[in-house]
């Protein structure tokens, strides 16, 4: 299972930076924003005139306002052109991409020369996209709502008709799914993409997060079973009935005290590992 941080060094070695490595997890991460915040981030393939490469590392997501000028941009330019095609080469970019081409602008200026810091791209709040034939569109985009980077960047034009603080948000997404899928290993859920964030990005799997396997009050089943005979046969009884109802809960609860765990009452990883339980 290959890490963030073992991507990076494969491409580093390899002198080929590819976003595209930790599309499964910027995939967990789009679909986290938009239940963070219904609706914040849209797509924007289907709209006519819209061309790509179809590559891994694209996100073809906007914020609503933004997608609606880039309509508009493409309505008038395809009145005028009809056979044109806006060929997309980068939109919304997650904070795994931004991770990726930071920590690389770090180890190797000569391999990227510039990034921002995750959290601080208008890439990653959804008002920002590389045009590859940049010069066909500029006057429709500039017509529209859209401004231009400039000839240092000629392929980049961000859009203001949106919130500014959504690469916070993504940054509480990936913030968000590491606490759902590591109970027993929190992190800070502020929107800020400091070290703690850091390192904890750099050991996910760029697939994205396995699902963590929970077992509390309501659910039933040979597992509910195995749990609480193991409950029981370690000094906390509980009735074994395949069903986990209040009594298991609170033989749970009084196990985990015992054991430092934290005192939920639900049985995650932590504690089927202290009750010497595997999957």
């Amino acid at each position: 299972m290959t890490t963030v941080k073992e991507a990076i060094e494969t491409m580093i070695l390899a002198r080929n930076v590819d976003t595209g490595r930790v599309s499964g997890l910027s995939r967990q991460i789009v679909a986290q924003m938009n239940t963070l915040q219904t609706g914040i981030l849209i797509n924007f393939e289907n709209l006519p005139g819209i061309g790509s490469s179809g590559e891994a590392h694209l996100n073809l997501y906007l914020q609503v306002g933004a997608k609606e000028d880039l309509r508009a941009v493409l309505r008038e330019g395809r009145s005028k052109q009809p056979s044109l095609k806006m060929t997309i080469s980068s939109a919304y970019r997650t904070v795994a991409q931004q991770h990726v081409l930071y920590q690389t602008y770090l180890r190797d200026p000569k391999l990227i020369p510039l990034a921002a810091k995750p959290g601080n791209s208008n890439h990653e709040d959804g008002l920002a996209i590389d045009v590859s034939n940049y010069n066909a569109w500029k006057p429709y985009l500039l017509a529209n709502g859209w401004q231009w980077q400039g000839s240092k960047d000629p392929v980049h034009f961000f859009n203001n008709n949106g919130r500014d603080d959504v690469s916070n948000l993504g940054v509480k997404a990936f913030q968000s799914l590491w606490n759902k899928y590591h109970p027993e290993d929190q992190m800070t859920f502020d929107g800020i993409f400091g070290t703690q964030t850091a390192v904890k990005m750099d050991r996910c799997p760029i697939a994205g997060f396995l699902l963590v396997t929970l077992f509390q009050l309501g659910d039933t089943g040979p597992m509910v079973t195995r749990i609480q005979q193991r409950l029981t046969n370690v000094g906390f009884p509980t009735p074994v009935n395949g069903s986990f109802d209040q009594k298991t809960k609170d033989a749970v609860i009084r196990f985990q005290l015992k054991r430092g765990l934290a005192a939920d009452g639900d049985v995650g990883s932590m504690t089927l590992k202290a009750l010497g339980i595997k999957l």
